[in-house]
């Protein structure tokens, strides 16, 4: 045997304990054999649930996304004293490389909305407690939707399709794979810094009307124990 022989099986050995290591062992799953329809409440704060169908949906019958979620929830809320929101909430048992959550920059993007203005900001639930969300705008000739959302995957909360590539690898090479949720907002109209602020009040209002043993599901374990039993609903 050469020595170009010897590397070469080198490597050849390294890579597959490599695979090995990344060889997920254990599954992390914070829905269990519950329904998005039966965690998230009816009444939200001012807001209520009204029928209604004008939604931009991540998953379509019979797309790569049908496969992707298990489960997707839709609703709109009304309130006689704030903008009326659309919520979908979309989950994930298995996050992977060929199945991930897919953000709404890309979603609006494939059925011809134009994405602007997408930045991270903060949503306080509690004195202590932060959930990172993200705003944007969708627009096209006739519609104009202003977005606000978040991922979960794991208990992990990435901001962006950058760090939830990087989780998903984090948590790989842990040994375990998770589910995920996608969680978002919108109202339509312009982008004005008030229509983003009811979109956060919104979010937070939700969570704080959840109960606690569900909250978790829709934003990780630790922010859920680190608000308590009764977070604030504020921006």
């Amino acid at each position: 045997m050469n020595r170009r022989d010897v590397l070469l099986g080198g490597s050849l050995v390294a890579a597959a304990g490599a695979a090995a290591a990344l060889q997920p062992r254990q599954r992390l799953v914070l829905l269990e054999n519950r329904k998005l329809e039966d965690i998230v409440p009816a009444k939200i704060g001012a807001w209520a649930t009204v029928p209604s169908n004008a939604f931009v949906l991540p998953k379509s019958p019979g797309s790569l996304a049908d496969r992707l979620y298990s489960q997707t929830m839709a609703r709109l809320y009304a309130s006689p004293s704030n903008p009326p929101v659309m919520l979908v909430i979309a989950y994930g048992a298995v996050q992977n490389d060929l199945l991930q959550l897919h953000r709404p920059e890309a979603c609006y993007t494939a059925v011809g909305y134009v994405v602007s203005g997408s930045h991270t900001v903060p949503a306080r639930l509690g004195p202590n407690s932060v959930l990172p969300v993200r705003e944007l705008s969708a627009t096209t000739d006739t519609r104009e939707e202003q977005i606000c959302y978040w991922t979960r995957i794991g208990d992990d909360l990435p901001t962006d399709g950058s760090s939830q590539r990087w989780v998903k690898l984090r948590q790989q090479m842990r040994g375990y794979l998770s589910d995920g949720v996608l969680v978002r907002m919108s109202t339509v109209g312009e982008p004005t810094p008030e229509v983003f602020a009811q979109l956060r009040l919104f979010a937070t209002s939700m969570v704080a009307a959840m109960a606690p043993a569900n909250r978790a599901i829709l934003i990780g374990r630790p922010l859920a124990s680190a608000i308590g039993a009764a977070p604030a609903a504020a921006t």
